[in-house]
């Protein structure tokens, strides 16, 4: 084998190790999404919440955080 195709062989699979990785953090973020998770505060959103809004993202302290910001803008 030549030195160049050992070398492309090497660069390839950096890029499949780094492609991997990148899927894995995905992977992970939406698992803990699932968990129900809040993105910026990481409590668990409440069952009240969830049953009322099921698609809701954020708590309702957050939520309301993020309404106040809305009406100042």
């Amino acid at each position: 084998m030549r030195a160049t195709d050992a070398m492309i062989e090497q660069a390839e699979a950096r890029v499949a190790d780094e492609v991997n990785a990148g899927v894995a953090r995905i992977q992970e973020k939406l698992a803990v999404r699932s968990l129900r998770l809040v993105c910026d505060c990481g409590e668990e959103i409440s069952p009240a919440r969830r049953a009322a809004y099921p698609n809701a993202c954020d708590c309702i302290e957050c939520a309301r955080r993020i309404e106040r910001m809305r009406r100042r803008a």
